[in-house]
């Protein structure tokens, strides 16, 4: 069973921040109620890969402030440009994707693409999450659609995303 990611201080101090954008994703078709890999990374021998970056408290200064607008392609049940709805979530997985080792549930994504219109600093943040991932294990985003956007395709070009991971080493 998968342990929860969680806001780790060491860690908000720590190693690099890399955004995942929203032409990044995968171009792949959404199952309602399935977790669907959109974004994988497979963490390097000499690297560690954690999730979200810095604080917590938006007034230290260091956070990652996200957002995240899924469209679809018009392949599939969507039209193109349609919102893609349901929940991301981050996670950590063994070297083959399959097994998830950690689990951090991000958002609903109708709350994250309404994000994209804030000021930076008025957006949610997603700190930085231990445990990390090491060697071979990989980081991924999932979503878990929702009934409406069953069968949906995400189209990475028209999709928008900011979504922090941090690399240590």
């Amino acid at each position: 069973m998968p342990t929860p990611l969680s806001y780790n201080t060491e860690l908000a101090e720590g190693g690099n921040s890399r955004p995942v954008k929203g032409a990044m994703f995968k171009q792949t078709t959404l199952r309602a109620g399935n977790d669907i890999v959109v974004y994988e990374e497979t963490c390097p021998a000499d690297k560690y890969l954690f999730w979200g970056f810095g604080y917590r408290n938006k007034q230290a200064g260091n956070a990652s402030h996200i957002y995240a607008q899924l469209k679809a392609s018009g392949n599939g049940t969507g039209t193109a440009g349609d919102a893609v709805q349901g929940d991301l979530e981050a996670v950590i997985t063994d070297s083959e994707g399959r097994d998830v080792l950690h689990r951090y549930t991000i958002g609903d994504l109708e709350t994250l693409a309404n994000a994209a219109g804030d000021p930076r600093t008025e957006r949610p943040i997603m700190p930085a999450l231990a445990p990390i991932a090491r060697e071979d294990q990989r980081i991924q985003l999932r979503v878990i659609a929702d009934p409406a956007s069953d069968g949906v395709e995400i189209d990475p070009s028209a999709s928008s995303a900011r979504i922090y991971y941090g690399k240590l080493g």
